[in-house]
């Protein structure tokens, strides 16, 4: 989002980025001038963020913890960071209007998309990373605040460590899977950019807008695609659900151990198992005007090449 930022023509000095390690995202291309130190997950750590709210006429929060073996890991961030974030905001940018990258998770499962743009009060998350965000929207919605919310489904492309694991696992000798392929939405990262670009333009003030991609898949297509974009035949191996819950206690101990969470947990296991996460995105095009533009397959085949 920076860099399209800085594409149009934004001047650094007018872009604040909230990083917890200024020269680690100075190394991928963020101005170090637009950079404020600060921590969504830690007590103290917006201690900066007074002084980088001065002036400021739009926050976009895209911070969020996405792993965690207990509901502590989520929470710390997905919650109580954005309570501290909307607090801060509400009393230094008190005009600013507030836009809450969400997750299709906050809203809970659906096969079809009804439901996706659901009030946070009525939502239904199966996870204790959905109810986390969920929680997050709360304190937006609740703030004085001019808010938008948007919730995308699963995001995609290069550079991104679960598009990586995604591949990997697609071009495994065997791909282990549910037996019960789940309807699925799926979006290119840059097709999120351009919906919250163009949030940033229309402010659209108490919507809740679910983010959906050209192309609708399921959880096994979506591996055979993968495969088909890196030259290969996806082997889709069907395992019984409860086999991939023993899997899910193992790799839960094991991430205690090290105390670095996994991707694949028995967090992760819940949206698994659901029906499907199926986002409409009839809201969008409504409020902002935006659709998506990458078709799945030219955007797993642009992620395939810039792997290589």
């Amino acid at each position: 989002m920076v860099r399209r930022l800085l594409a149009a023509g934004a001047p650094p000095a007018r872009i604040r980025c909230l990083v917890r390690d200024p020269v680690r995202a100075a190394s991928f291309g963020l101005p170090p001038s637009s950079l404020v130190r600060g921590d969504l997950g830690v007590a103290g750590g917006l201690v900066d963020l007074p002084t980088a709210l001065r002036d400021v006429s739009v926050v976009v929060h895209l911070a969020g913890s996405l792993k965690g073996y207990r509901r502590a890991h989520f929470d710390a961030v997905n919650v109580g960071g954005t309570q501290e974030l909307v607090a801060a905001v509400a009393a230094h940018a008190p005009r600013a209007h507030f836009i809450c990258v969400s997750s299709l998770a906050a809203a809970g499962p659906s096969v079809d998309g009804r439901g996706s743009a659901v009030h946070p009060d009525a939502a239904k998350p199966v996870s204790w990373y959905g109810d986390s965000k969920r929680q997050g929207e709360l304190a937006v919605v609740r703030s004085p605040l001019a808010w938008t919310i948007v919730r995308p489904p699963v995001i995609y492309g290069p550079a991104d460590a679960a598009t990586r694991l995604l591949f990997a696992q697609a071009n495994a000798p065997l791909v282990v899977v549910p037996r019960r392929a789940a309807p699925l939405s799926i979006v290119h990262v840059d097709d999120v950019v351009d919906a919250l670009l163009a949030a940033v333009v229309v402010r659209p003030t108490g919507a809740i807008l679910p983010l959906d991609g050209p192309d609708r898949t399921d959880t096994h297509a979506l591996l055979r695609a993968i495969a088909v974009a890196c030259g290969r035949r996806a082997r889709l191996l069907p395992v019984p659900l409860l086999l991939a819950r023993v899997a899910a206690h193992a790799s839960d101990a094991f991430a205690a151990l090290r105390r670095q969470a996994g991707f694949f947990s028995r967090d992760k296991l819940r949206e698994i198992g659901a029906c499907g996460w199926v986002a409409d995105g009839g809201p969008v095009a409504a409020a902002l005007g935006a659709r998506p533009r990458i078709a799945l397959a030219d955007g797993l085949a642009a992620v395939a090449v810039a792997a290589r």
